[in-house]
Formats: C-alpha cells, structure tokens, sequence
C-alpha cells in the first residue's frame, strides 16, 4: 500500500504537466489546510478504513449467526393432501378425529374413495447438546470480531503515515519553490544588469552566456516545482476525497526537532507488542484453534428437543383432529468419510496462520532495522547539510560586492547561486525526510495514534 503511494504520486505528477496551473487570484483567496484538518479529512474518506469497518460488522454478524444456534428453531407449516392410498386415507381419517366403525369395511379399506386433508402444524427443534459445534461458533466469532478491529485500528495508523507523508512532501515543495522563486528574480535582475554591461563592452560575451545558461537551469527548476506543487495539491485532494483540482493553500513549516530514539531492539520489543496486525493474526490463530476442536468434536453426538402440535381436517366446516408429538432425539455418525479431511484442513489452516505470523514478525523485524538505520543517517547528516546552506547563503553573500565591484564575473555569481540552489534542495528533502522517517519508526512500531499525530502537528510547526 505504501509503495502504491509513491506510484499514484508520480503518477500525479505527469498529470499535473496535462493540466492547467491554478489560478494565482484562486489559491489567494483560499483558505490555508493545516495537517490537522487535512488527516482528519483523510481517515473519514479513506477506502482501505471504511472497508476495515465493514469487516467489523461482518464479524458481528457472524457471532450473531452464531449465537442463534442456542435458540430454538420453530416452523409453521400447512398443506392439503388428497389421494386414495388406504394408508394414507386410513391415516388421515385418524389425525382427523373421524374414523368410524364404517371405516373397517374392508371395500372401504382396500379401495376407499380419494380423500383430501387438510393440516397446519407447528414444529419446534431445540439443541440440548450440539458436540460444541455452537459454542465453538461463538468464541471464533468473538476472536474474529477482535482480530477485525486490530486490523481496522492498523488500518488508521497507515492512513496517519500515508496524510503525514504527502503533507510534508507538499511543504518541502513549497519552501523549496519559494527560495528557487527569489534566487531567479535575483538572477534576473543580474542578468539584466549584466546584458546593459555587456551591450556597452564592458563584460565578457563568455561569461554573460555562461550565466544565461545556468539562470535557464533555474527557470526548469522553478518549472518543475510549479508542476510538482501542482501534484502535491492533487494528492492531497485525492486522499481527501475531494475534486483533484480543487484550489488550496497549506500552512506549516519543517520545524527542526530532536527526539529521544531509543536503540533498535527497544523499536523492535515495541512492535512486537503494539503492533495492531500481529494482535490481529493472533487473534485469527487463536480462532482457527478453536475451529480445530468444533471439527474434533463433530464425532461426538448430538441430542435435541424436539415437538409437534398438528391440526387436520377434511374439510373448513368441522373440527379435525388435534395431536401432538414431542420428544427427544440422539443422532451421532457411526461413519463419516469427510470427518479426517475436515479435521486435517483445520490443522493445517492454522499451521499456515503460524507461518504467517512468522513471516510478518521477520518482515516487521527488517522494516524497522531499514527504518531505523535510514533516520539515523538523515538525522546526522541533516546538521551537516543545515550547515552546509548556511555556507552556501553566505558565499552568495561575500559574491555580491566582489561582482558589483567587477573582481568576480556574473557566471561565477550565478554559478555560486546554483550552488546554494542545490544545496537546499538537499536540506528540504532531508528535512522532511527526518520527519517522515520518525513518523514511519512511529508506523512500524505500532505507535502511530491520534496523541502521536499531535506531536507530528506541533514538530510542523502550525
């Protein structure tokens, strides 16, 4: 789901290159959507958790399908039979109530005339010992129930993961474009100086040329960014749901934080007891165990309660017969040719839930080894490229009155300006890398819920 993500971005990105930019007067007037209001909008859209609810209520109804075993099952049934069959006949007149001396003549035994009956009957079931075929039901049921849950709860922290990393790549964007935006203006206004200086003899055509070329890598920066800015805002809509052009500002800042990060194993011992899909399979291995003993139990037998209480008669006019049966019933299969297979399905079902709980613990186990080294790295290496910016400001800085005094040409001024452009192109992407990164340790671990998506809005900064 996570990598798709990044699929449906650069995807949105080649969109953003067939549509028209927004409008400059629309995105003024627009209202600013801070993280807050933007995640919040996300988890009520989400497909993925409005699909995990769903399998919530289905659990429900399972464990309500369930507990009707315990209830008992009662039919009202009528018919109208005719035919002269004399057992049929001689047992109808019975049920009636209107068998007569007449009724042993033996013409009239052996061949008696067609007969209708008419009957309507009440017929009641209840289980007294079902081989804990119900209770089994019930308890799997419950676990189900649980395990749905788990996994819708799973559900809600990727969708916190997948709004914090497109909201923060959408401010990365946006602080990004905003020092490309000043750096070309400032180039501009140098090229422009440069090309009177120029016209008059005074600068090298070389280097004037020079400049223009690299003040042309700045304006496809700038364009790239604007059809990039454009692509965020579409992501943002489509995971809120919304109209993919619909205008909008954000608000926030890639506010530097530093966070108490335990070593790896106190990530991983985390996982392993937070992570709401490990709680979800282990709630699902526990239900199949239980499915393992209802089909062991299938061999023992079954007792039910059982009734009847009829009403016949051959015509509207009279009264018939009124009976009743009620009694108990045992049944148990001597033979059952499906009952090894059934069982032998059952085990290894649950053999291949215990190897899936495996599998997910390992992967878990190299996500967050992945995850960990990679914040890591980010976090030490972003002091550095913070640094790093800050030299490169002060270089353009210290170029200015060195060209304006004609010791340095205007290609070593642009070139220097390129510079600085690159290197904040490093700190905003490792910026907002330090924070994605520590939302995803957040993710991995099990950790990302609504207190810790609070803490993410603060370290933006709104």
């Amino acid at each position: 789901m996570l990598k798709n993500i990044r699929v449906l971005f650069f995807l949105v990105i080649f969109l953003g290159f067939l549509c028209p930019l927004y409008a400059s007067d629309e995105i003024a007037t627009s209202k600013p959507l801070t993280f807050k209001e933007f995640y919040g909008k996300v988890l009520v859209y989400y497909p993925q958790l409005k699909q995990q609810d769903a399998n919530v209520n289905l659990a429900i109804a399972h464990k309500l399908q369930a507990v009707s075993g315990f209830l008992p099952r009662i039919q009202g049934i009528t018919s109208v039979t005719r035919g002269d069959d004399p057992v049929f006949v001689f047992g109808s007149l019975l049920h009636e109530g209107a068998f007569t001396l007449d009724n042993f003549d033996l013409n009239r035994l052996n061949t008696p005339r067609p007969h209708t009956t008419y009957n309507a009957s009440l017929e009641g079931q209840m289980p007294i010992f079902d081989a804990f075929q119900t209770i089994s039901r019930v308890r799997s049921a419950k676990l189900q129930i649980d395990s749905a849950r788990f996994e819708a709860s799973f559900t809600k922290m990727e969708a916190f993961l997948v709004a914090a990393e497109a909201y923060l790549r959408a401010i990365a964007v946006d602080k990004l474009l905003a020092t490309v935006n000043e750096v070309n203006d400032a180039s501009a206004g140098d090229i422009k100086q440069a090309e009177d200086l120029k016209d008059k003899g005074l600068i090298l055509g070389a280097d004037f040329y020079a400049a223009k070329v690299m003040h042309g890598n700045i304006i496809q920066l700038k364009n790239q960014l604007l059809r990039e800015k454009q692509a965020t805002r579409i992501l943002l809509n489509i995971l809120m749901g919304q109209d993919p052009f619909k205008p909008f500002e954000i608000q926030g800042n890639l506010v530097e934080n530093t966070h108490d990060v335990k070593q790896l194993q106190g990530w991983l011992d985390q996982a392993y007891k937070s992570r709401p899909d490990i709680a979800a399979i282990d709630k699902t291995i526990q239900a199949q165990g239980v499915e393992v003993t209802r089909e062991k139990s299938t061999i023992l037998p079954r007792l039910d309660a059982f009734g009847e209480a009829r009403d016949d008669t051959h015509n509207f006019k009279s009264d018939g017969g009124q009976n009743y049966i009620v009694g108990l019933k045992a049944q148990m299969d001597l033979f059952d040719p499906s009952y090894s297979s059934r069982v032998r399905v059952s085990k290894e079902t649950l053999k291949k839930l215990e190897s899936d709980k495996l599998i997910l613990r390992d992967s878990i186990t190299k996500d967050l080894a992945n995850a960990y080294a990679h914040y890591q790295t980010v976090q030490d290496n972003l002091p550095v490229t913070q640094k790093m910016m800050d030299d490169a400001k002060q270089a353009v800085d210290f170029m200015l009155p060195l060209y304006r005094e004609g010791r340095k040409s205007i290609a070593d001024l642009l070139q220097i300006r390129t510079s600085y452009l690159n290197v904040a192109k490093g700190y905003y992407a490792l910026a907002t890398d330090t924070k994605a990164s520590w939302t995803r340790l957040l993710f991995l671990s099990g950790q990302l819920d609504e207190p810790r998506m609070n803490e993410v809005v603060k370290s933006i900064g709104e």
